[in-house]
């Protein structure tokens, strides 16, 4: 409840209001099933007899009220009574819909509130955060834990909170009418509590299961229609469909039995609410028969239709409690989440650290970016790099090849700063990017990655994003850059054409010089390209080149390359193998020296 009632904080001043509203609502409720006492008194008694004071100060002055009423007769003065009753509920649904309106922005904002700290978070995890976590179980926090949240937790507050106010309320009431008959109440009421505790009992460690199998469900369909291509291409759709009918079958069986028990706790409570009443009816009427001083038989009547409102409220919360044993295990996820440990240095220099100013970033060292006696690992014991020593001079090329699993595109994560070294440190600009903060870093960085992320957007917003205040004349100077313009105004729309789903609309090829467009309106002083002909065909792949050829111009740039023919104009080439360095110079001295680099050039040729 501390994570909900700390997210309520900020909007007390509509608790406050909400609370009012309900105290108002149940009061104008009180006061209608009071005046039932006065109303049986106009209806069967005669003259003056049928308006006696009561014992209680609202009835006197309803009593007061009828008097003069029925001085125009008893017909007017059940006719202008009703007309009193139809004002008194009027009012206390006015007061209801008010006070659901306050809830329900308190509801909607908390909502939201906790949305954008899962966005934010998300965010800022590091990326080996990503490796070690089910990318279904990231989205199940904001799709089904979000869900479970609000309906379980948020309603439950509320419903607990409006709870609260009316019993009270009504057992302040209750208390005034006669104390005998509300002890004889409360003596009943822990029964129905230890009842329901003993239902809501282990309900957290169930729904935190059922949770658990949720997001790894929403993996598996996230990861089977992903790979729906691979699936039918080995006719493997029975073995996947089997495969998921067991595990939907198994969440089915223990989300049944964690909403039996849930679903319990409402009719066991109203059955024991129907055996109190039971009770308070033998033992008020016999009190009424014994004379008991103050209590009669009409306001008798008005104390069982007080206490019969009060039913309601009493279920509601012995399943708000039931509700929130089951939507503790949601929180769980969410506080668990949010307490992720974020990149390190996130937007900011790491306290302790010295400040680098923005001038002393940028001094003319001659050398762009270096890394110095790397050593790297993703897993403890693996090491990844190994003593990785290079050096990137101002405006050139350096080109990274070697098999898969080398370590290519990890020293490229690691100047992005995607992770750290565990031994040695990075250099940008003669500075150790792990004195920067992360926004300053990645700013001065452009990235084009072999699998081209575009987003569901306009050819200008794609090409935009991350500058979103560039001009549509920075844009299209971009993509002339990238040699992208030309087919961008073949386009049905040029520059406002959405693109579809991942960029459906393009070829491969054109897709990756909406890619380079969007790097080079950044400006960057590092261009980082990553396999970025990889993946397209023999043709695509020489129209590509030629743009990077004009874009890579002067340029400091780090091109990370499985076909070796796109690199033999680099400044100078880094042969890695195992995570070491084992060859580096250029195309040529390379070629002459006969080694790894010629014959993988060699193999290519062949």
């Amino acid at each position: 409840m501390n994570f909900t009632l700390s997210r309520m904080r900020p909007y007390s001043t509509r608790g406050v209001l909400y609370v009012l509203l309900v105290v108002l609502s149940v009061v104008f409720t009180m006061a209608t099933a009071l005046s039932v006492a006065d109303f049986l008194k106009i209806l069967f008694g005669e003259g003056e007899a049928a308006a006696v004071p009561s014992v209680n100060l609202v009835s006197r002055w309803l009593d007061g009220l009828y008097a003069w009423l029925i001085s125009f007769g008893r017909l007017n003065a059940l006719l202008l009574f009703s007309v009193i009753i139809f004002v008194l509920y009027s009012m206390k649904n006015v007061f209801g819909y008010l006070a659901a309106v306050q809830i329900a922005t308190i509801r909607t904002r908390v909502l939201r509130d906790v949305r954008n700290s899962l966005f934010n978070k998300a965010m800022r995890l590091p990326m080996s955060y990503y490796d070690r976590n089910r990318k279904g179980d990231v989205l199940s926090r904001f799709s089904s834990d979000m869900i479970e949240y609000d309906e379980s937790i948020l309603g439950s507050v509320q419903a607990l909170l409006s709870s609260v106010i009316t019993m009270v309320l009504y057992l302040a009431m209750l208390v005034y009418l006669n104390v005998k008959l509300t002890l004889f109440v409360l003596c009943m009421l822990p029964l129905v509590a230890l009842v329901v505790a003993g239902l809501s009992r282990r309900l957290r460690k169930r729904s935190q299961k059922v949770q658990e199998m949720n997001s790894h469900l929403i993996s598996m369909t996230d990861e089977t229609i992903g790979g729906v291509k691979v699936i039918k291409a080995y006719t493997a759709i029975d073995f996947s469909n089997r495969r998921f009918r067991e595990y939907n079958r198994d969440y089915a069986r223990r989300r049944t039995a964690m909403f039996r028990r849930i679903d319990a706790a409402s009719p066991v409570s109203e059955f024991l609410g129907t055996v109190i009443v039971i009770g308070i009816l033998l033992f008020g009427s016999w009190l009424v028969m014994g004379g008991d001083n103050g209590l009669t038989a009409d306001l008798f009547i008005s104390y069982v239709m007080l206490f019969v409102l009060m039913i309601p409220p009493a279920k509601e919360l012995s399943t708000g409690f039931s509700q929130i044993k089951k939507g503790r295990a949601c929180v769980d996820r969410i506080e668990a989440f949010l307490e992720e440990e974020e990149e390190s240095g996130e937007w900011r220099v790491e306290s302790g650290e010295r400040r680098v100013e923005s001038g002393e970033r940028r001094v003319e060292s001659g050398v762009a970016v270096e890394l110095r006696h790397v050593d790297f690992s993703y897993n403890e014991g693996v090491p990844v790099l190994k003593d990785i020593n290079l050096s990137v001079p101002r405006g050139t090329t350096l080109a990274l090849v070697g098999a898969s699993g080398s370590g290519k595109s990890t020293i490229a994560d690691l100047v992005c700063r995607f992770y750290d070294p565990q031994r040695g440190e990075v250099f940008l600009g003669g500075v150790p990017v792990c004195s920067m903060p992360l926004a300053e870093l990645r700013g001065r960085i452009a990235v084009v990655a072999q699998d081209t992320l575009l987003f569901n957007d306009s050819v200008a917003a794609n090409i935009a994003f991350g500058r979103p205040d560039a001009t549509r004349g920075q844009i299209e100077e971009a993509a002339h850059a990238a040699q992208a313009h030309d087919f961008i105004m073949q386009l049905k729309e040029g520059y406002d054409t959405n693109l579809g789903e991942g960029g459906s609309l393009l070829s491969g090829g054109q897709r990756q010089r909406i890619s380079i467009a969007r790097a080079l309106l950044r400006d960057p002083e590092l261009l980082i390209l990553d396999e970025a002909t990889s993946a397209l065909d023999t043709e695509s792949e020489r129209m590509l080149q030629h743009t990077l050829d004009t874009v890579l111009r002067g340029r400091t740039a780090i091109v990370i390359a499985h076909r070796l023919s796109t690199i033999r104009n680099a400044d100078s080439i880094a042969v890695l193998d195992h995570g070491s360095v084992v060859e580096l110079g250029t195309h040529d001295e390379l070629m002459a020296l006969g080694g790894r680099y010629s014959d993988l050039v060699k193999l290519q040729t062949l």
